[in-house]
């Protein structure tokens, strides 16, 4: 996960400008993280509808299910899957420079500034996965 709002910082901000910076970057970590925590519920639902799925599968005769409706089921949940699931196994914080933070920084939309973070993030990430395939 790249993180484009550190919560981490090397000094406290000593003026304004740093204020602001900071309080932005603390608000953007924050949804950061509530969005992995509710990915995380969403997998647990779905893993427990597949579950409740197979035992109704496993077990059609018994409960008198007809076939219809547990292909009916079975294709509102793999659509519900593919559409919203989600598995986190594990997560590899990657935060983004920030040599020189500026008040307009997240209206910098200009092509070299993509790029420039593009080529950055991805630089970060094969560094982890360089790191974390020598450590298997």
């Amino acid at each position: 996960m790249v993180e484009n709002y550190p919560k981490k910082i090397d000094k406290l901000p000593s003026n304004l400008g740093e204020v602001f910076h900071s309080a932005r970057d603390i608000k953007f970590s924050d949804k950061t993280e509530n969005n992995v925590k509710m990915t995380a519920t969403i997998t647990r639902y779905l893993d427990f509808i597949e579950d409740l799925y197979q035992m109704a599968k496993n077990n059609k005769d018994k409960l008198g299910f007809d076939e219809k409706v547990l292909g009916k089921i079975d294709r509102k949940y793999r659509k519900y899957r593919l559409d919203h699931g989600a598995e986190i196994r594990e997560i590899f914080y990657i935060s983004r420079d920030e040599e020189f933070p500026h008040i307009y920084e997240n209206a910098d939309f200009s092509p070299n500034t993509i790029r420039n973070s593009i080529k950055e993030g991805e630089s970060k990430a094969d560094k982890v996965i360089c790191e974390r395939a020598s450590h298997d």
